[in-house]
């Protein structure tokens, strides 16, 4: 989906005359368009607040996913103001920039002082904003606008998705409940729910020929260990179809399915592979019925593109952290070495088929969204997975990750023991996006 920001460009008639406020203006624009939004821009200049009214109008037909708030010159507060209270509720940013030295010598728009006196206007009302003060072809504009521009996009697309819960939480995880309608108007999605019966039955319908098809990705995509039943890797092969109907009959951007114990017992089927091979079509799969896993995954997804991955933080290691979901392992985050499709690891009580293998090494960041008493807030951290991990007791997917900080930091912050991973630095994008939400965030 194309990310669409608006761009206001805010001015006194009195300082744009010499043709430096436009070109400022069109340098900023240029670098929203290369973080890869379409600029709306609605007006040249906006000037007094009837201008700024028609504007804010215009953007509200575009479906932007936020909106920037450009300073191009000394500006007067009701007409910025005119069109801040039209966009209330979209994600603001606020972008002034300092002097500037030209072969002329200094010159000045009066855009640094703009800044200055909105942005305590907006903090004195208590109005969610990220400021940018940076010139346009500094690193920080392009660090801020990038960051801007996806969380943003993530914000919007939180409100649009809609997650198929499969039963509710696992082995009574308390972590794992939610609160529904509390997390469908701080956060976004809406949950769709379901029971196990819903998907069993779907399974247990599918043809033959959309069984081999089924097959035939898990071979592509995993080795199959000799000791996997061929009625097993079937079995698994209809739940994943059970869900991919799912998802298009429900409009599904995630699903969160609770395998122990309908599933892992009663059927005779864990779900970590279909769910695994779900994931590889960009699905947000997991499981255990942990829905603000499910919605952290989501969250960077969104900001990344990536396949994301989630594990439990199943034990501390030598300056780090050890991730370790059960058998469930997307298979386009694997390690170079690949993935195995295994029995289930003996001894645990699960009965079917589970991946074995490790993720794939590099700077990862972790996040984990909590449900407060009437609130959320963001525990994040980053680390750098090893490439000598080794899967947890030779059977369970993991990756051990090294901190740059006391392990005994995160352990007093645990509020959940599972963690969504992506690869790379989104930390910036991440407090952005906490703003736009209006909770707290911890990085680490």
């Amino acid at each position: 989906m194309l990310k669409k920001i608006g761009f206001l460009v805010m001015a006194h008639p009195d300082y744009i005359n010499d043709g430096l406020a436009s070109r400022c203006a069109d340098a900023a624009a240029a670098l929203i368009e290369a973080k890869g939004a379409s600029v709306i821009r609605p007006a040249d200049f906006i000037c007094d607040h009837k201008q700024a009214l028609s504007a804010a109008l215009k953007l509200h037909c575009e479906d932007v996913d936020g909106v920037v708030i450009f300073l191009a010159s000394w500006v007067e507060c009701p007409t910025v103001m005119a069109g801040v209270t039209e966009l209330l509720g979209y994600p603001m940013a606020l972008w002034g920039f300092p002097m500037m030295i030209t072969p002329e010598g200094e010159q000045s728009t009066g855009s640094y002082v703009s800044f200055a006196m909105l942005r305590g206007s907006f903090e004195r009302i208590s109005l969610p904003f990220t400021p940018i003060l940076a010139a346009m072809d500094s690193e920080e504009a392009s660090v801020k606008v990038e960051a801007f521009v996806k969380a943003a996009a993530a914000k919007k697309k939180l409100s649009r998705s809609r997650i198929g819960l499969i039963g509710y939480t696992s082995m009574t995880i308390y972590p794992g409940t939610f609160d529904h309608l509390l997390l469908r108007s701080k956060i976004g999605p809406e949950v769709i729910h379901s029971d196990a019966y819903s998907l069993i039955r779907r399974a247990k319908s599918q043809t033959e020929e959309a069984i081999d098809a089924a097959c035939a990705k898990f071979e592509g995509r995993a080795k199959i260990c000799c000791d996997v039943a061929k009625s097993a890797l079937r079995k698994a092969a209809g739940l994943y179809c059970g869900l991919v109907e799912m998802k298009e009959e429900q409009d599904l951007d995630a699903v969160n399915a609770k395998c122990q114990y309908e599933f892992s017992k009663e059927y005779g089927m864990t779900l970590c592979t279909p769910l695994s091979l779900a994931a590889d079509d960009k699905f947000v799969t997991s499981c255990e019925g942990d829905i603000l896993c499910t919605v952290s995954m989501m969250i960077l997804q969104y900001l990344t593109g990536q396949e994301i991955g989630y594990g439990d933080a199943i034990t501390s290691i030598p300056g780090g952290v050890k991730l370790s979901p059960c058998g469930f392992m997307p298979y386009g985050i694997a390690s170079d070495a690949g993935c195995e499709i295994c029995d289930f690891m003996p001894g645990v009580g699960f009965c079917g088929i589970q991946n074995r293998g490790v993720m794939k090494p590099g700077e990862v960041t972790c996040l984990r969204l909590v449900e407060d008493m009437g609130s959320y807030h963001m525990l994040v951290f980053r680390g750098r997975g090893r490439a000598d991990t080794k899967p947890r007791q030779g059977y369970m997917p993991a990756l051990d990750i090294d901190l740059d900080f006391p392990t005994e930091k995160l352990e007093e912050r645990y509020s959940g023991q599972h963690f969504a991973l992506c690869y790379g630095d989104v930390t910036g994008e991440l407090k952005m996006l906490a703003g736009m939400l209006d909770i707290g965030i911890e990085i680490l």
